[in-house]
Formats: C-alpha cells, structure tokens, sequence
C-alpha cells in the first residue's frame, strides 16, 4: 500500500493526512505529518542485532563446520578413550574406574577362596550345640 497517495498538501505547503467520517456522521480532524513519515501499519517490527545475527548464523550455519566427517576422520571410541585427549577430570574417572573393576576382580578371589574352605571345614559333634541364652553362665572364680 502506497501511503503517500494519501497525503495532501494545504496552502502553506504542509502535509496532512485527510479527515474522515465516523460512522455517526462526524468528521476527524485532518493529521498533520513531516516529510518522510511512514504510518505505524506499515512500519517493520524491530529486530535486535542479536536476532538478526541469529537468523544470519542459521542461514550460513555454524561457524567453523565444514560438512560431514569423512569415515576415516571420524574419531573412535579407541581415540576418544586415550588419555592425551582426555581432560583432568576424565583421566581421574578412568583411573578410578579402572582400579574399581581391579577391585571388585580381586574380591571375587578371595570369596571363591573363602567358600572352599568353609566348604572344606566340617562340624564336630563335641561342640555345644545349645543356644547361648539357655547355657548356664559360669561365675568367674
């Protein structure tokens, strides 16, 4: 919509928008406006400079990406999991890790080796056999 086939000029050279009749019959008053105006309709919303930066970056995409990897440069978990590439806190998970699986290695040894010999071990029948709370105590001499 051209907005300025809209706007007059008076005697004294001024531009106006012109009056128009309400519903009831009255008339507005003509509006007065400088040069160069552009009504409210047709003015742009505003944008910030982060937004317009934001809708550049996703029309060029991210900076610095070239594309997919090719299958040979990918990194594998092999690559990924040596230590020179790997941050302080990674290497300290990895050595605690790995010395936890060490562990729980060891305690599954000496279990087995605790199970053969209770297996190995056999009651005898000159033991006690009562509960502890029905033999009679004995007073210390």
């Amino acid at each position: 919509m051209n907005f300025d086939a809209n706007l007059q000029r008076d005697a004294q050279g001024k531009l106006f928008i012109p009056g128009s009749q309400r519903a009831d019959g009255s008339w507005r008053p003509n509006k007065y406006v400088k040069e160069g105006y552009v009504p409210q309709d047709e003015v742009d919303s505003y944008r910030s400079k982060g937004k317009i930066f934001a809708e550049g970056v996703k029309a060029v995409g991210v900076p610095g990406y070239n594309g997919p990897a090719k299958q040979e440069e990918r990194l594998t978990n092999a690559d990924l999991s040596s230590k020179s590439k790997m941050s302080k806190n990674q290497k300290k998970r990895q050595k605690k890790k790995e010395k936890k699986n060490t562990d729980e290695f060891q305690i599954e040894e000496v279990t087995d080796q605790i199970t053969e010999k209770v297996a190995d071990l056999k009651v005898s029948s000159e033991t006690d056999q009562t509960p502890l709370m029905w033999r009679k105590r004995r007073k210390p001499c």
